[in-house]
């Protein structure tokens, strides 16, 4: 794109923002208003880069801003793949469970983010899974799959659910 045309695409999403920014009734708009003013702001990054970089038509491969995205989305991918890799490697170096009930809690441990097991872990493993009954071990593969899903929320930066608060003493109800 030229110049010109990125001019006239970051006054369409400023235009775009300041119409979305006078309806908002909902989550739907409140979605509609973020991505507008997400647009807009891209706009106006790319015009800056293009001045910047005196470019006369826009070239993703000379932007900084793009270069350091795609960098970071392929360190973000091999450290998937490593991760990945290294969970399979871990995963196979397990006994081979003869109960499906012991394999239930090895793979909740495993999601949980706990593959390397001593000889003593997979003991205590094949016990639990003797001791309980089907119900309570698909609550605590269950338990621990919500702990898998809390960390990651959290290393996101997700909040997780509000805290409770104990309403303060003055606020009870008096009683009469």
């Amino acid at each position: 794109m030229t110049r010109e045309q990125i001019t006239k695409a970051t006054e369409d999403a400023a235009s775009w923002e300041h119409h979305r920014s006078k309806v908002c009734e909902n989550d739907g708009d409140m979605a509609a208003i973020k991505g507008a003013i997400q647009a807009h702001k891209e706009w106006r990054r790319i015009g800056y880069v293009m001045a910047e970089e005196n470019m006369e038509t826009y070239n993703p491969d000379a932007d900084p801003t793009v270069q350091r995205w795609r960098r970071e989305d392929a360190e973000r991918q091999a450290a998937e793949n490593a991760a990945q890799h290294h969970a399979t490697e871990n995963t196979s170096e397990q006994p081979a469970a003869s109960d499906p009930r012991t394999q239930t809690v090895r793979t909740a441990l495993a999601r949980a983010g706990l593959h390397r097991l001593d000889d003593d872990d997979h003991q205590a493993v094949e016990q639990l899974a003797a001791l309980l009954d089907d119900a309570t071990l698909r609550r605590v593969a269950d338990w621990l799959e919500r702990t898998r899903e809390a960390a990651l929320q959290q290393a996101a930066g997700r909040p997780q659910r509000p805290a409770y608060r104990r309403p303060r003493p003055d606020s009870w109800p008096q009683r009469t």
